[in-house]
């Protein structure tokens, strides 16, 4: 039986003396994946005095008022817009998704030791495109249950929670097994999981305040870098415990799941 405790005990003594190793891990993760997150409203504002407008997620901002130049470049501007949205798409699946995986494996192989930085990268070897398919079918999974609600979109967010460590594992699992697996693994676990990611909420505020009063309010977002191979570490020893559980209970075993790489340095 895991308690939160326990976890962030474990994920401290897996950090130390590694932790800005992790940090440049995470960092690098979170701003390759941070691309997917690019933000694009394109609107159409011809009653309030302003014409067309039109506004791009890095601050680009055309505003062609109501001349008739305006009009024409609209087609321009709506396709400019959906190029950009299929290229953050696209980056998404085939970057993000997979750079989720990679972490998972790291964080697993620095559970043991020293991990190479390039391993955050190995998901692009070898079965590349079942891991795509993993990660692709599993956020729209919980997209779609999110459109229901927000509840649902939890739900299934921490029953799927699993999915990358079981491909970072065994990238050649089929993506529906690993559903099927996580969803067991965490069979009357979710809530646990939910409050274990909600107690990350103190130290990720703590950390944004710190940088705000650093940088006198313009990077408060520079903080949850700092934390997240806490969080990190944590949720990989979230998933040894879930692991020793699925072992267990004969939902797996070392046939599907070998465990991870040991480095030596």
């Amino acid at each position: 039986m895991w308690t939160r405790g326990l976890l962030k005990a474990n994920a401290k003594n897996a950090l130390r003396g590694r932790y800005w190793a992790c940090f440049l891990a995470c960092l690098a993760v979170s701003l390759l994946g941070g691309l997917n997150g690019l933000r694009l409203d394109f609107f159409m504002d011809a009653g309030s005095g302003r014409g067309i407008s039109a506004h791009y997620g890095w601050g680009w901002h055309f505003d062609l008022g109501h001349s008739v130049f305006a009009w024409l470049a609209l087609p321009f501007l709506l396709l400019a817009a959906t190029l950009a949205l299929a290229i953050g798409l696209c980056f998404a699946v085939f970057v993000a998704g997979p750079l989720s995986v990679g972490i998972s494996r790291y964080m697993m192989e620095n559970r043991f030791g020293y991990s190479p930085f390039e391993t955050i990268f190995s998901v692009f070897r070898g079965p590349y495109l079942n891991v795509v398919k993993g990660m692709l079918f599993t956020n729209l999974r919980i997209f779609g249950w999110s459109l229901l609600f927000v509840f649902p979109g939890i739900y299934k967010s921490c029953q799927y929670f699993m999915v990358p460590y079981l491909l970072a594992e065994n990238p050649y699992m089929p993506p529906q097994r690993a559903r099927e697996l996580s969803a067991a693994m965490t069979e009357g676990e979710k809530w646990n999981i939910f409050v274990l990611e909600l107690s990350f909420f103190g130290w990720l505020l703590v950390a944004a305040l710190a940088a705000s009063f650093v940088t006198l309010g313009l990077f408060s977002g520079l903080g949850g870098y700092f934390v997240q191979p806490y969080c990190q570490a944590t949720y990989a020893e979230l998933y040894a415990a879930l692991r020793a559980k699925a072992f267990a209970l004969g939902l797996s075993g070392p046939d599907e799941l070998s465990d991870f790489v040991r480095h030596n340095r």
